[in-house]
């Protein structure tokens, strides 16, 4: 903690240097250049511009270095979330000094501010919706790039994460999900990370074992069990594969066959 503390201190510091730097150079350059030459106003707004341009993108290629420095800390949910936020204040800082130096007072932003406000979200509202689910996506949901998960019933692993989607590669493909559908519940996407040996010991079967399946009447060797599907090779070189999440529910049957202990002479012990 004391570290992340001591980071966002350092940078609230060289973003406040970089509004200091670029207000004085503003000044400066009105005191020095443009009054003694009497610079005309178009040109003389025209450099203020360019200078909180300057500035401005200065402050947000920072930010946009931030994240690396933050995840090993706080996680790389926090760190976008953290990221997103001072690259819109960034941004609306350096719209609002724009505006100011074309000569809009400050109370006629604040009142344009609230009516763009208004017709903005009435025209992106899904696009502030999808934001809002990526905020709820990386602060809740207990999933992260490089985890095993489950799309429904579809094994796959997250191998991307935005405010937007989130991307997820496949047996078939890669899916992309728009984060309000993972909040709204529309795709349930459920995280497999270390559950694997709870659902090996849940079955009643191993690697190696003979079982028949309801699916084939026909015996055969379980060739490969993991945390997501069981394999059974049958006698006649098929092979079946079952989601283990359908065996716990009952869709499918695997019966594992045992040999009946005998005597040494051969004959079936009575049991």
């Amino acid at each position: 903690m004391p570290k992340i503390i001591h980071s966002l201190e350092r940078l609230i510091g060289f973003l406040a240097i970089i509004v200091i730097l670029a207000i004085s150079t503003i000044y400066l350059f009105d005191l020095f250049v443009a009054a003694p030459i009497e610079l005309p106003m178009f040109l003389r707004q025209s450099a203020r511009i360019g200078f909180i341009l300057f500035f401005g993108v200065t402050a947000i290629l920072l930010l946009r270095r931030i994240k690396p420095l933050l995840t090993p800390h706080i996680g790389v949910q926090a760190s976008t979330i953290l990221q997103f936020g001072f690259l819109a204040i960034a941004v609306i800082a350096m719209s609002f000094g724009i505006l100011g130096i074309l000569g809009v007072s400050p109370q006629t932003l604040l009142t344009s501010a609230g009516i763009i406000s208004i017709t903005a979200g009435l025209i992106i509202s899904t696009f502030v919706g999808g934001i809002l689910s990526g905020a709820l996506v990386f602060t809740t949901y207990q999933f992260k790039v490089g985890d095993d998960v489950m799309v429904n019933n579809i094994p796959g692993k997250v191998t991307d994460m935005s405010t937007l989607v989130t991307r997820i590669t496949t047996d078939v493909g890669q899916i992309s999900i728009p984060n309000s559908a993972i909040a709204s519940g529309a795709v349930i996407l459920t995280s497999i990370h270390m559950l694997g040996v709870t659902q090996e010991n849940r079955l009643h079967y191993k690697v190696g074992d003979r079982v028949v399946t309801n699916y084939i009447p026909e015996q055969g060797i379980i060739r490969e069990l993991t945390a997501l599907y069981t394999t059974v090779l049958l006698d006649s070189g098929k092979e079946l594969t079952f989601l283990n999440s359908s065996i716990f529910m009952g869709t499918v049957a695997i019966a594992k066959i045992t040999q009946t202990p005998t005597k040494t002479d051969g004959k079936p012990s009575p049991t």
